[in-house]
């Protein structure tokens, strides 16, 4: 662990952070899973928004998270496994990934489908989807944290692709925000 919160940690001279590699991956994994659980949410909206829509909208939200809560819980991950055995490691990841992404599933993803549904007439979400809600963002988030530590500082090295993939999720980030202002300015 760096000595001075300045200090970056990296595999080599010329690789990327590793916290920030780590984070490009988090985000990608959840994006990509966000967007393959599009049809759940998409039932839970009572089918009443486009899919391709809500899939962008999701998509920014997990960006979003990877890049501003994610920073600080892989900084907590980094800490709290720093005297831990490199095998042990990938799984106290991964409980710290389904602790935090099931905490902002349960709040930011159900307050985000409930403000869908509620102008629109529908019922709002039930508890047992809610509970559904938050499992699922639970697993993904553990699935993302366990590949960043696990794939974290192979990226670091490969600038190239790390540097892509952040311009992708960045790309995905904004059509999703995009589409959340024109989704919710109709709304309201």
């Amino acid at each position: 662990m760096p000595s001075n919160w300045m200090d970056t940690e990296r595999t080599s001279q010329d690789a990327m952070p590793t916290m920030l590699a780590q984070a490009a991956i988090v985000a990608a994994t959840l994006c990509v899973g966000e967007i393959a659980c599009s049809p759940l949410y998409f039932n839970l909206l009572a089918q009443s928004v486009a899919l391709v829509p809500w899939a962008l909208m999701a998509c920014f939200i997990a960006v979003a998270f990877s890049y501003i809560i994610g920073f600080a819980l892989l900084w907590c991950s980094e800490a709290f496994t720093n005297r831990m055995r490199d095998t042990l490691q990938p799984f106290a990841y991964a409980a710290v990934g389904l602790i935090g992404y099931g905490v902002w599933g349960l709040f930011v993803f159900t307050s985000s489908l409930n403000s869908v549904l509620e102008p629109l007439a529908q019922p709002l979400l039930s508890n047992g989807q809610v509970v559904a809600v938050t499992v699922n963002s639970g697993a993904l988030g553990a699935v993302a944290f366990f590949l960043a530590r696990m794939l974290g500082e192979k990226l670091a090295v490969r600038r190239t692709p790390a540097i892509a993939l952040i311009v992708a999720e960045a790309a995905l980030a904004v059509a999703g925000l995009a589409v959340m202002v024109i989704m919710f300015r109709q709304l309201y």
